[in-house]
C-alpha cells in the first residue's frame, strides 16, 4: 500500500519558489503565468495507518506555522483552474530525500514504512498554453538525465 503525503506553503504566506519560478518564466519570454506554488509530495510504501500518516506529515515532513499537509492530493480551491506539473525521479535515481525520510520514520518508532518517493508538484496559474507550461517543465523544473514529468489541468 502507498500513502501519499503532500506539503504547500500556507495560501496565505508567499511561496518564494513559486515567485522565482514565475521570474525564470517571464525570462524565457513565456507570457501569461500569473502564480506558482511547489508542493513537496512523499509517497511511502508499506503497511502504516492513517493516524501514523498524520503523524509523519506533522511531525517529520512538515512546519505547522508555515506549512499545510494533506494525506493523499493537495484538491479544491489551492489546484481549480490550474496547471499541474510533477516532476519525479526516473527509476534507478537514487533520492536522497526519500532515504532520509525513511531513516526518520524508523526514528519515531514506526516500523511499517518499507520503502519511499519524493517528487515535486508546481501548480502554476495563468493563461498558459499547453505547449509553454511543457516547456517551462523542460526547461526550468525537470533535468531529463535524472527525471521525468507529467502535466495535468485542473
Amino acid at each position: 500500500m502507498t500513502t501519499r503525503i503532500e506539503v504547500y506553503i500556507r495560501e496565505d504566506l508567499v511561496d518564494a519558489a513559486g515567485e522565482g519560478l514565475i521570474k525564470d518564466i517571464e525570462d524565457l519570454n513565456v507570457k501569461g503565468a500569473k502564480s506558482a506554488r511547489f508542493v513537496r509530495v512523499t509517497e511511502i510504501e508499506g503497511g502504516i495507518s492513517k493516524g501514523e500518516a498524520r503523524r509523519i506529515a506533522s511531525e517529520l515532513l512538515s512546519d505547522p506555522v508555515s506549512q499545510r499537509h494533506v494525506i493523499g492530493e493537495v484538491s479544491g480551491p489551492v489546484v481549480d483552474g490550474a496547471w499541474v506539473i510533477e516532476v519525479k525521479f526516473n527509476k534507478g535515481v537514487t533520492d536522497t530525500v526519500a532515504d532520509t525520510t525513511l531513516k526518520g520514520i524508523a526514528d519515531m518508532g514506526i516500523a511499517g514504512a518499507t520503502g519511499a518517493k519524493t517528487s515535486t508538484k508546481v501548480i502554476l496559474r495563468g493563461k498558459i498554453s499547453k505547449s509553454d507550461v511543457e516547456n517551462i517543465a523542460r526547461r526550468l523544473l525537470a533535468n531529463s538525465v535524472i527525471q521525468s514529468f507529467s502535466i495535468a489541468k485542473s
